[in-house]
């Protein structure tokens, strides 16, 4: 009997939010993929596992198309030390101060569970076959000289399947069947610690209890963590004593753990309404060697294992997947070179690397240790040391401070005119309006990711001493040569895959129409500064312009002159593919204008006239 054979551009094996993210991504993208969780769905954990989201994660998603499917309500923290006293200064305070430093979604929290369902619902729109549960990976092997290399053999509902794909994507957990197959080696350590993990509804007197996430300083159980979640459930969190997991847990129950939580929560009360889910887990840090084996890659727990301290895991996750999905459906898609995938394992692994040995100091703090290295006093309170390391780590942890290094999509250019901008790191966000439009828009809003480079053309602001609004004459000279050079046909625009989308910013207010103040048709969508946000934010000069291109995950990719579009050319041809046909629409669009006068003669009873006259 054949054993049947499905083919695929990509077979995605984890069906937790890094590999349903990746899916959701690569199907919008119009690529083929198969998607398999080894776990039925009706009998994953109802609840558990990550419930936080951080501002740059929302932004991520927002601009991915994911956003509107688990949007909900964020929460404000507060902290109390062990006398019940509030504090504004420690715990998770530390959010709240680092968020007040960017333009952006609050936080918010809910049960993974929850967001999952979300974007499948999103996938099953796109697809709603593009999912399979249970399925399980037993076996791959990869021929480097095929079309399609990856040939998997999958287990799917209860039938043997092969499974032919370009690439095959490991999102699938710590205990990664595609890490193991392919040999990846994920060196780390384990701390000895232990930690309680809840969700259930309940009941207490600790003030403005659903108002937001709380660290309890508890003297038995370290940081406590109190964090209302969706459908009015609360997670609770803290540290397992030794002496009541014994040598292997054979005593922990859920009975168990609720007494123990309400020690933890001393000195507020703790009644339990309803036990949803509950867990005990050692924590231990791991990191993969490589991200990337040929046509394999590994994402999300799959390549990286921390404590939840920080709230990192789903977080860390849907960089790896925002990171992963536009460039592997560019490469699938013919518009950008192989190394590009190269970039997604060294930024990623890279950043990985940082955090975990972030969350050895995180975690240990928690658990109310303070690690040697910081050679503290011995009378020294680890919540102090903690709350440091917080504060320090704080735009990290948000995921606003996550950066990457100068590689083939992050280059620094020394004739750049001067701008707050660093190549690599996150672009800030600004108000903007669009033309006639009473109301502002965020720019991210205006720049999806579609998995195209978007490249702000700041031409400048408005000449001040015009009775019109127009630009200042140098700047319409410049953003002319820059029209010209686009518009001819060795300009990258043209000769390059089309990877790109233009955003003409200029600064003012009164700009009664687009084309009369920039002296010519804008390139790509306009839009107006007239607050003057934009430039300020992002370090513009009005009088000088500047180019910026963004990466499609809103990452500085380079920074130039307005009459660098040569430099400009020259960065996208080291990693965009030339045009496989001969010509394809343009970018820019240009309005011809015929320069004869036009006569009409349009009286009842009479043939309509048109004359042209020269």
């Amino acid at each position: 009997m054949s054993i049947p054979t499905l083919t695929t551009d990509v077979l995605v094996v984890g069906g937790g939010p890094t590999g349903l993210i990746t899916s959701y991504f690569l199907l919008k993208a119009g690529l083929n993929i198969l998607n398999i969780e080894q776990h039925k769905k009706e009998e994953q954990a109802m609840y558990g596992r990550a419930c936080m989201l951080y501002g740059r994660s929302l932004e991520l998603l927002d601009q991915m198309g994911l956003y509107d499917h688990i949007v909900d309500e964020g929460y404000i923290t507060v902290t109390y030390n062990r006398y019940g006293e509030e504090l504004d200064i420690r715990g998770w305070t530390f959010l709240q101060r680092a968020l007040a430093t960017v333009k952006s979604h609050f936080d918010f929290n809910i049960r993974q569970r929850v967001s999952e369902n979300g974007f499948r619902r999103a996938i099953a729109s796109l697809n709603s076959k593009a999912m399979h549960s249970p399925a399980r990976l037993l076996d791959f092997s990869v021929d480097a000289g095929s079309e399609y290399p990856v040939l998997a053999e999958v287990l799917i509902a209860g039938a043997m399947t092969q499974v032919r794909s370009k690439y095959l994507i490991g999102a699938d957990g710590g205990r990664s069947m595609v890490r193991s197959l392919a040999r990846i080696p994920f060196p780390g350590s384990a701390s000895g610690m232990k930690w309680i993990r809840i969700d259930a509804i309940v009941r207490s007197n600790m003030p403005s209890c659903r108002r937001g996430g709380v660290a309890i300083e508890s003297s038995n159980h370290g940081n406590v963590l109190w964090t209302p979640t969706d459908n009015g459930r609360t997670r609770i969190g803290f540290v397992c004593p030794d002496q009541l997991y014994g040598e292997n847990g054979e005593g922990v129950n859920g009975a168990v753990v609720m007494a123990e939580a309400k020690k933890a929560m001393y000195p507020f009360s703790l009644e339990f309404v309803k036990l949803d889910w509950w867990t005990v887990y050692a924590i231990g840090q791991r990191v993969a060697e490589r991200f990337r084996e040929g046509p394999v890659l590994l994402a999300g727990d799959a390549c990286h294992t921390h404590s939840s301290g920080a709230g990192q895991g789903m977080n860390v996750g849907i960089h790896d997947a925002s990171n992963l999905s536009w460039k592997l459906a560019g490469v699938l898609k013919g518009w950008y070179v192989d190394a590009v995938l190269d970039t997604y394992a060294s930024e990623r692994q890279a950043s990985a690397n940082h955090l975990i040995q972030l969350d050895k100091n995180i975690s240990s703090l928690i658990s109310g240790i303070i690690p040697k290295h910081f050679h503290a006093p011995p009378d020294a309170d680890a919540n102090e040391y903690l709350d440091k390391v917080f504060e320090e780590s704080a735009t990290f942890t948000l995921g606003f401070g996550v950066s990457y290094g100068e590689n083939l999509l992050n280059q620094h250019n020394v004739m750049a005119p001067p701008s707050h901008l660093q190549v690599g790191h996150r672009a800030p966000d600004a108000a903007v309006f669009r033309p006639t439009m009473k109301h502002p828009k965020r720019l991210q809003e205006l720049t999806s990711n579609e998995g195209k480079f978007w490249i702000l053309i700041f031409p400048g602001g408005l000449d001040p001493e015009s009775e019109q609004p127009r630009l200042r004459p140098s700047n319409i000279k410049m953003l002319n040569a820059l029209r010209t050079y686009i518009e001819s046909s060795s300009s990258f625009v043209n000769t390059l895959a089309p990877a790109f989308d233009f955003l003409t910013i200029v600064k003012g207010d009164e700009i009664f129409q687009t084309a009369e103040t920039l002296g010519g048709v804008p390139i790509g969508r306009p839009v107006h500064d007239r607050t003057g946000e934009a430039y300020s934010t992002f370090g513009v000069d009005e009088t000088a312009g500047a180019i910026v291109v963004l990466r499609p995950d809103w990452i500085v990719g380079l920074v130039a002159a307005m009459d660098q579009y040569e430099t400009i050319g020259a960065y996208f041809r080291q990693f965009v593919r030339c045009r496989v046909e001969h010509r394809m629409q343009q970018m820019v669009s240009t309005v011809k204008v015929s320069t004869a006068a036009l006569g009409e003669i349009s009286l009842e009873g009479r043939i309509e006239e048109r004359q042209k006259l020269s």
